[in-house]
């Protein structure tokens, strides 16, 4: 499973109200997400809102280049 795959799966997780859910997923596949672990957990430490959008900017469309 690629980093995409993680996040997607993540995303729906949150989407669906299963932010702990969420939360297990990425520290389960922390290995795979190589930098983007730290990233992720701290997104999804922060609470609810947001982290759809957070998430999606993180390996989406990024302006910052």
């Amino acid at each position: 499973m690629d980093k995409d795959e993680i996040m997607d799966k993540a995303k729906d997780l949150v989407s669906g109200g299963n932010i702990d859910d969420a939360k297990s997923f990425i520290e389960d596949h922390k290995d795979d997400l190589g930098d983007y672990y730290d990233q992720a957990k701290d997104l999804l430490g922060g609470g609810a809102s947001g982290i759809m959008d957070k998430l999606g900017g993180l390996f989406g469309a990024n302006n910052d280049n």
